[in-house]
């Protein structure tokens, strides 16, 4: 059974089926906040007995990485090693829990030999399996079909993918009733706006700002501005803003901001502009096809055919996607286009591309503006 994880609630019981438990997603918060929940649940806090711990991305002792080295040199796998620790009988205990870091970075022909074992496993234990970059795994790595749908038959999955801008905000007011206060809407829109949703840092911040409102109990729209520090993306995004009503002041006053008191990289700053303007550009291609704020893109199937794979459809859907709405509608297509070829000619500068001049990156921003606020 697979369980979507968006929040987990404080001091409800965990829905636990089976022998064979899976974490996957990469909200690093929620599946730590997960992990620890779950082996409180499964064992007592003396009972390291009944407790082992394993990293696939480390180095083990006495095994072998394939099933012909095993069967040459008579020695268990990896995954003969975890199988085995899962189907030895608890010492004086109630069952044994094997947690095992970093599973997706097993061969495939070790995670079959997995699958084969799924019913193994006696009922009084558990097989723990962590997966996504908790553990420090290798992006691109990822689990096989079978066994995703072995553990899905035997077991419990838990998804702790990285939550929306909705379900971030739903976080925010779950955990701050839990403390007997509340957020106000523009707090919570600009909170999100300065944090993101990736929960560490929002959990952080919400900390602050409780203590902050006290026995106020109401968190305003004034203390997420005195406490919470702007991201460079803020900035980025109220850059946009002013190219689009060629205010080359403020947009200069801006870039400096960014680099100058925010200490934001060139380098960095650069792939942001350019990802602000994508997203305008996709915007505006549903905008014209009919999508207004608070409606599905999905609706809009002709529109989002033209959008790449990876596009700006799950922005549009929360609060966000008014502020890009009206970024769109301030930018005609040759606009647009200008706008494109302005930040193509920065990157080939910064590069010294095809026999174009090479600039410093902060040189090339500042020109990059002007282009932009000239049109």
């Amino acid at each position: 059974m697979i369980h979507k994880y968006t929040y987990l609630p404080q001091n409800d019981t965990l829905p636990i089926q089976g022998t064979w438990l899976l974490v996957q997603g990469d909200e690093e918060y929620l599946k730590r906040t997960l992990i620890e929940r779950l082996r409180a649940t499964l064992l007592a806090d003396d009972d390291a007995f009944n407790f082992d711990l394993l990293d696939v991305a480390e180095r083990w002792e006495g095994v072998v990485e394939t099933a012909e080295q095993a069967k040459r040199e008579r020695m268990p796998t990896r995954a003969d090693k975890l199988l085995g620790l899962a189907q030895a009988l608890p010492f004086l205990g109630n069952g044994r829990l094997v947690m095992v870091r970093n599973v997706d970075t097993l061969s495939t022909e070790q995670q079959r030999r997995l699958v084969a074992g799924v019913a193994t496993v006696p009922p009084m234990n558990h097989l723990l399996l962590i997966a996504g970059s908790a553990g420090g795994g290798k992006k691109g790595n990822k689990l096989i079909p079978e066994l995703q749908k072995a553990i899905d038959k035997a077991g419990t999955i838990y998804d702790c993918s990285p939550l929306s801008e909705e379900e971030a905000g739903t976080w925010v007011r779950t955990v701050l009733d839990g403390w007997g206060q509340k957020i106000e809407a523009n707090a919570l829109r600009l909170l999100l706006t300065r944090t993101g949703t990736e929960l560490l840092r929002l959990r952080i911040e919400v900390d602050k700002l409780s203590l902050l409102a006290g026995d106020q109990n109401t968190i305003r729209a004034a203390d997420v501005e005195l406490l919470t520090p702007k991201l460079a993306e803020e900035t980025v995004f109220h850059l946009t803003d002013a190219v689009a009503t060629r205010d080359t002041g403020q947009v200069m006053a801006m870039l400096h901001e960014l680099l100058v008191d925010q200490l934001e990289e060139p380098a960095r700053l650069f792939p942001m502009i350019v990802r602000q303007f994508r997203l305008i550009w996709q915007t505006k291609i549903l905008l014209d096809a009919g999508w207004k704020p608070r409606q599905d893109p999905e609706n809009f199937p002709d529109a989002v055919a033209k959008l790449p794979e990876a596009n700006v459809s799950a922005s549009l859907k929360g609060w966000m996607g008014g502020k890009l709405y009206a970024q769109a509608r301030q930018f005609t297509w040759p606009q647009l286009t200008a706008a494109y070829r302005a930040l193509v000619e920065c990157d080939m500068a910064g590069k010294a591309i095809d026999g174009v001049p090479r600039q410093e990156m902060d040189i090339a921003l500042e020109m990059l503006c002007v282009k932009l606020c000239r049109g």
